[in-house]
């Protein structure tokens, strides 16, 4: 875009120009509200609407989106007025300036100077033509009366000019009335009123309300985007929005109320024509026909079943399962959660006697364990054998002692291999008596220290104190 048609763009195309609902209409509508009714327009329009075209209104500005048309009214304090479909087209385009007249409220809205919608083939989409002869057709009285209220300032001037030339033809003729007061006796005249506030009472006690002043008429609409009919005599509905609008001034004579209400079990819409709103209902213990039945009269059509042990689609798993007696457990949302049509709800269901809770599967016994077997110790080393006295010094005491009776033994003549011992005790004799062993070896026990022999290999030993206090035979080396 050019820096020069950004200059020519107005503050309301700019701000409608950031936001995708609007941005396609601000960029091919000139018939744009300026900045203060933009703001308006946007934080009137739902999430997901789009507008479709801009039109004049007068001093205000009408705008078509894909859902009804609002009217941004006052200029210096705009607000939004959602008026319902189908539209009420009292004639198509007409005109120099292809004009198309829209009933709102009893009054004629003369929409025109769409870019977008040149011929408001738009508009007439969205409603209906009403025939010439239809009772809705504004009709001469009640155009002279709008263009009494649009212009108080001429319609005085008006009415004195008549009451005075009224006065002067009483008074040039005296015989016409008694003191000149029959001539405007008994005509009332047009009773104004503050239009009361209806919304969140219930529809019978507003209608009996409304009833005491002289609308012209008075109807009623569904007020969400279900179009149900009513009437309004109907029971159980209650007041959510009404044309004219609270605390306004109107002539009721020569307008049509209109009450905009939803069932009481539901929460208005957000605004006329807005998706319904409902309390989630408490459906835990009850079965299932009966809650889906709960369901449906609320609109809530999305139901997804589950089962209350596996979690798993009963749709999927089963589809031509009977779940009518079946048992809700679980719900989703939670009861007294506000949703609309468009809530997905979930239900986890139990056969009919089955508990909600899965059971616990009964403990299988645990066996007793086995006990490990105990290690078995091991043996303890055998100490070697400490030699006996035959091998050594006391050892030879039998030689010795045979050789001190001086009677020759067997012990006395096996001196040869050792009888080199000194003493009658024979502690030099090593030789292998009778009973003893043929010689000691180095590292054996040994006793007492200091005491020699002679190994089986013919070495000398000796007894020596060992380190760790044990006496054993070494190598003789003296």
């Amino acid at each position: 875009m050019s820096r020069t048609s950004r200059t020519s763009e107005s503050a309301g195309q700019r701000l409608l120009a950031t936001d995708p609902r609007t941005a396609t209409a601000a960029a091919g509508e000139t018939a744009v509200p300026h900045e203060s009714a933009a703001s308006v327009l946007l934080a009137e329009l739902g999430r997901d609407e789009v507008v479709r075209a801009m039109y004049h209104d007068g001093w205000g500005y009408a705008v078509l989106t894909d859902r009804n048309l609002i009217l941004l009214q006052s200029l210096w304090s705009p607000r939004a007025t959602r008026v319902p479909v189908p539209l009420r087209i009292l004639r198509p385009a007409h005109g120099l300036l292809a004009s198309v007249d829209v009933l709102v409220d009893g009054r004629p809205h003369r929409l025109h100077g769409s870019k977008l919608d040149p011929k408001g083939k738009l508009l007439i989409a969205m409603g209906e033509v009403l025939p010439a002869d239809s009772t809705l057709q504004v009709s001469r009285g009640k155009r002279f009366g709008m263009w009494v209220r649009r212009h108080p300032v001429l319609a005085s001037f008006a009415a004195v000019t008549l009451v005075s030339g009224v006065v002067s033809n009483v008074a040039s003729d005296p015989g016409s009335g008694q003191g000149g007061k029959a001539v405007v006796a008994d005509r009332p005249a047009s009773r104004t009123l503050v239009v009361p506030d209806l919304s969140g009472t219930p529809l019978t006690t507003a209608v009996a309300k409304a009833r005491r002043d002289a609308w012209q008429s008075m109807s009623v609409a569904d007020a969400s985007s279900a179009h149900r009919s009513v009437e309004l005599t109907d029971d159980g509905w209650q007041v959510c929005f009404q044309t004219p609008y609270r605390d306004q001034t109107v002539y009721p004579s020569a307008m049509s109320l209109t009450l905009y209400a939803v069932p009481e079990q539901e929460e208005c819409p957000t605004w006329r024509n807005g998706p319904r709103r409902m309390l989630m209902p408490d459906l835990v213990g009850e079965r299932f026909d009966d809650a889906s039945r709960a369901l449906s009269d609320l609109g809530l059509d999305r139901v997804r079943r589950y089962h209350a042990h596996t979690g798993k689609p009963l749709d999927d798993e089963s589809p031509d399962l009977d779940l009518t007696a079946w048992e809700v457990c679980r719900q989703q949302p939670a009861p007294d959660t506000e949703v609309s049509t468009a809530t997905r709800v979930g239900l986890w269901l139990i056969g009919p006697g089955d508990p909600c809770s899965e059971p616990s599967p009964s403990p299988s016994p645990t066996p007793s364990p086995t006990p490990k077997p105990k290690p078995k110790p091991k043996p303890k080393p055998k100490p070697d054998p400490q030699p006996g006295w035959g091998s050594a010094s006391g050892g030879g005491g039998t030689s010795g002692g045979s050789s001190s009776g001086g009677g020759s033994s067997s012990g006395g003549s096996s001196s040869g291999s050792g009888g080199s011992g000194s003493g009658s005790s024979g502690s030099g004799s090593s030789g292998s008596g009778s009973g003893g062993v043929a010689g000691v070896g180095f590292g054996q026990y040994c006793s007492p220290v200091g005491a020699t022999a002679t190994t089986a290999d013919g070495r000398p030993a000796k007894c020596f104190m060992g380190k760790d206090g044990q006496a054993r035979w070494g190598y003789n080396s003296g």
